[in-house]
């Protein structure tokens, strides 16, 4: 089964310069105060959209190049089962 990439929204910070990589999930609980939590742990705050994009966050690029956990098992696809009716 193949892994699932997270959609990432790309938002320049107005305090540090860098742009940062925020999810989906965190873009849409911070899209009322325009403060996001990034992959990186950076609570963006938003520059206005006039704003080019920054430099791409180190510490993000690092969070998005690490594997994901080996810890973690892979699920695996059974294989279906038919009964015949007779």
């Amino acid at each position: 089964m193949s892994r699932v990439e997270p959609f990432l929204v790309h938002i320049r910070c107005d305090t540090d310069g860098y742009t940062h990589a925020v999810t989906e999930d965190e873009f849409a609980a911070g899209r009322h105060d325009g403060r996001f939590r990034a992959v990186c742990g950076h609570v963006v705050l938003a520059a206005p959209m006039i704003e080019e994009p920054g430099r791409f966050d180190p510490v993000c690029r690092d969070v998005l190049r690490t594997p994901p956990s080996a810890a973690v098992p892979r699920q695996e696809r059974r294989g279906l089962r038919w009964r015949s009716r007779r």
